[in-house]
This record gives C-alpha cells, sequence and structure tokens, in this order.
C-alpha cells in the first residue's frame, strides 16, 4: 500500500463534513481502486467501524463487505455493484418523492446529506426555477458545503446561519433533510437542528420530509446523543465558562410528514 494510499484512506476517516451516504461511496471507491491486499482491507474495515461506525449505512456496507472477504470473487463482484446499486436507490428514493416536489418551489434543508444532494440536482433538471434555503450547520458547516456544490449545479441557494431558521420557515414550501439513522420506533436521527427545523415547520403548518436510503434503517430503538470536541465551539478554556457540541439529535416520528426510501 503506498503512502497517498494510507492519506486517502485518513482522511475518510476523518472527513467530518460528508453525509453517510457519501462515506460509504468513498470508502467503496476507496476499496475498489487500491491495490491492498485481503487482510489489510480487514484492518481497514476495522479502524473505518471505529471512527465511522456510528452511522448506520457506514456500519451495515463494512459489515457485509466483511462478509465478501470469504471469497475473493464476491468481493471483487460487491465493490464492482455497489457504485450502480448506490445510483439505482437514489433515483428510487426521487420518484418515491417527486409527487411532492411537483407541489412545492421552494424548500429549506440543513447540513449535508448525500442522498438530498442528488435528489436536489434530479429535481432541478425537471424544474429549472427551484430555490433551496440551507442553513450553514455549524460547527463543521457541513451546509456550507452542500450549498457551494448546489449553487455550482445552477441551483438557486441561500445560505444563512443556524439561527436565522425561523426567519425562512414561513418563507418556504416545505423542509427536506436527510437521516443518518432511522430507529426502529420511526424517529430519526441527523444533524442537531434537525428537530429545530421540524418543530417549526410544524408552528407554520409546512410539510417536513426526510430521505434516506434503506440502509440507514436500524434495529435500535435508542440513540444515545454524546458530545464531541468542545474546542470546537470555545478553544479557550475560561473560570466558569464550559462549552457543548453535539452533532447529532433525534427527531420524533410524530413531527415528520413522511419518510421516503428506495
Amino acid at each position: 500500500m503506498t503512502k497517498a494510499e494510507s492519506n486517502r484512506f485518513i482522511e475518510i476517516l476523518h472527513n467530518k463534513t460528508a453525509g453517510s451516504s457519501e462515506l460509504v461511496v468513498m470508502l467503496n471507491d476507496y476499496f475498489l481502486t487500491s491495490k491492498i491486499s485481503v487482510s489489510e482491507i480487514r484492518n481497514k474495515i476495522y479502524k473505518a467501524k471505529s471512527s465511522l461506525g456510528h452511522f448506520q449505512a457506514v456500519n451495515d456496507y463494512l459489515n457485509t463487505l466483511e462478509m465478501k472477504l470469504k471469497n475473493i470473487n464476491d468481493l471483487k463482484n460487491f465493490l464492482v455493484d455497489h457504485s450502480a446499486i448506490q445510483v439505482k436507490n437514489i433515483e428510487r428514493i426521487f420518484k418515491e418523492i417527486y409527487p411532492e416536489l411537483l407541489k412545492v418551489k421552494s424548500i429549506i434543508t440543513l447540513s449535508r446529506s448525500g442522498n438530498l444532494l442528488t435528489i436536489l440536482k434530479l429535481w432541478h433538471q425537471t424544474k429549472r426555477n427551484i430555490k433551496v434555503v440551507i442553513c450553514e450547520s455549524r460547527p463543521r458547516l457541513e451546509g456550507r458545503s452542500m450549498a457551494e456544490e448546489l449553487a455550482a449545479s445552477d441551483i438557486k441557494t441561500l445560505l444563512i446561519t443556524d439561527a436565522m431558521m425561523s426567519l425562512y420557515v414561513p418563507q418556504v414550501d416545505a423542509a427536506i433533510i436527510g437521516a443518518d439513522v432511522i430507529l426502529k420506533n420511526g424517529n430519526v436521527v441527523n444533524k442537531v437542528g434537525s428537530k429545530s427545523l421540524a418543530l417549526l415547520c410544524r408552528e407554520y403548518n409546512k410539510p417536513f420530509f426526510v430521505v434516506s436510503s434503506q440502509n440507514k434503517f436500524s434495529k435500535r430503538s435508542r440513540f444515545n446523543q454524546k458530545n464531541e470536541d468542545p474546542n470546537e465551539i470555545l478553544s479557550k478554556n475560561k473560570k466558569n465558562l464550559s462549552s457543548s457540541n453535539i452533532y447529532f439529535e433525534e427527531v420524533e416520528k410524530k413531527l415528520i410528514s413522511k419518510i421516503f426510501t428506495n
């Protein structure tokens, strides 16, 4: 394994802005194109589970990949076919949500979802005058990177701070988010701010939709929230001053208008 391949893998493990579906694509592309042995793949799977296993889609992908290591032909076929399957899955999700998209011209979202990003691009191809409002999603600013990519695709995009969410929900037709995990009880786990957006949609009578591939459905019914690096919020320690940095939160099923999946 070359140094470049090693660095590429490390970059995937430390990527804090990509959505879970995008991380799966990155990992699959890495294993498909890197010249590494089965034992090295097994070691990489272990490291990826340690760093990214909290993402349901990533964990399911790695578990399947691990099973394919028993047969080299099965392994190669799985890696080659996986990217095509991902594309078909998103196309199926788009087909499911398209009747709802026909009713709206503008939506609001937050963070970064690979599935939603592709769906919005497909929507733009059928309806050129759409508008997307995106919350920047601090502290990692995943929403900013998604906004930049949408704008580069010629989609009218407005980037706002997370605190401005309540000002723009009344101005759009619907909210659409991705999902990191869909729990057994129907609740959705996504980037913090998702529940605030859902509550605002209920207040202003706006539909709140979720798009997700089936590999994000979990057998778990509970979500354990955790604090991330507090230095991302406050880098200097001061007396009587601390910081909380939570990435993900749970949105109750009752706040969700509909979940669209493949």
